[in-house]
């Protein structure tokens, strides 16, 4: 199952989840053969993205660093944490510890060095939290930190959108643009909320809530909530890792493609450069799912990652005969290189 824009539309695409509209009222079924003359209507009702069968799921692996099972269970470990938090409540967090302790464990013990897939994703505060967790202890340990360092770090990373607890502004796929002066404060008041929950959490290290009030403060003082220039790694770390996954998750803003997020935090200025550059050859730049063209003119489907981050395992698509597969390795010398993205 692929999320489709409306407007990439081609014909012949099969519905893998029915089109509803905002009152809940189902306009086409599952299972429905879409055909092109069905963009301008589904347009007019304000259907923008649908949802479709992807009849190359089954080669399809994406990477998420942790198997999809252990990250799940780390999802939903965070998500029975949070979800029982009563504001200011001393302790009812403390058991953040044990899962922060897991998490790095597992990740020093993962030996995965290929890319990571970042692809249909939703809003999921959970989700979002638990990858750009991921994210930053990759940064960790480029940058070197030790054991007890990490662990500070990931806690913060845990805690970061606590403050959306508290708060009853939808921050899925909006636009700063559309919400009232109220509202945008409301919002951004989720970084000060979060962090003075903790105050009386002497457990909780300093760093670890400084990365909670700071994760949307920016290098040139350009972020929010007061506007800081942090010097602290930890605090450039989740400010540039939690841009990129808003970005691709559509948390906070409208979704953004893999291109688009790394334009964002390429801007030197708001976030430290050689971060950015770490982040570049771990993610890849072709998710699993990507249909493109390579330069011998052949059309392709991307399917696992490599060690490269712009050099992925891929799929040719036959139209004559779906069932006659070959794939490449494009992380070789001979190899052709990926000239552009289909959808």
């Amino acid at each position: 199952m692929r999320e489709y824009l409306v407007s990439e539309l081609k014909g012949n695409e099969v519905l893998a989840k029915p089109v509803c509209l905002e009152n809940g009222s189902v306009v086409l079924e599952i299972g429905t053969v879409l055909k092109v003359s069905y963009k301008e209507s589904l347009a007019a009702l304000n259907v923008q993205k649908i949802f479709i069968e992807d009849p190359f799921e089954k080669y399809e692996k994406a990477n998420f660093y942790f198997e999809e099972g252990v990250f799940l269970k780390f999802e939903n470990d965070l998500k029975e944490i949070l979800s029982h938090h009563v504001y200011k409540e001393k302790n009812s967090l403390r058991k953040l510890e044990s899962l922060v302790k897991e998490l790095v464990t597992v990740f020093e013990e993962t030996k995965e060095n290929r890319a990571l897939d970042f692809r249909n994703r939703s809003s999921d505060m959970y989700e979002h939290t638990i990858f750009i967790t991921i994210l930053v202890m990759m940064l960790g340990k480029e940058y070197g930190f030790s054991r007890k360092r990490m662990e500070h770090a990931v806690l913060g990373c845990l805690l970061h959108d606590l403050g959306y607890r508290y708060i009853d502004i939808d921050y899925r796929n909006f636009s700063y643009n559309k919400l009232t002066s109220l509202e945008e404060y409301e919002l951004k008041n989720h970084t000060i909320l979060g962090y003075t929950a903790l105050e009386k959490e002497e457990w909780v290290p300093e760093i670890s809530k400084l990365m909670v009030l700071s994760h949307h403060e920016r290098m040139d003082g350009s972020g929010y909530p007061l506007r800081q220039r942090n010097s602290q790694k930890e605090c450039h770390m989740i400010q540039i890792c939690d841009a990129f996954d808003c970005a691709i998750s559509g948390m906070e803003c409208p979704k953004k493609s893999i291109f688009q997020a790394f334009d964002l935090i390429s801007d030197k200025e708001k976030f430290e450069n050689r971060m950015e550059k770490i982040l570049e050859k771990k993610v890849g730049i072709y998710p699993a799912g990507t249909y493109v063209k390579t330069e011998n003119g052949k059309n392709a489907v991307v399917i696992s990652q490599t060690e490269n981050s712009h050099a992925p395992i891929i799929l040719y698509v036959n139209e004559k005969d779906k069932n006659k597969i070959k794939t490449e390795n494009l992380n070789r010398r001979e190899a052709p290189k990926i000239t552009g993205i289909i959808c």
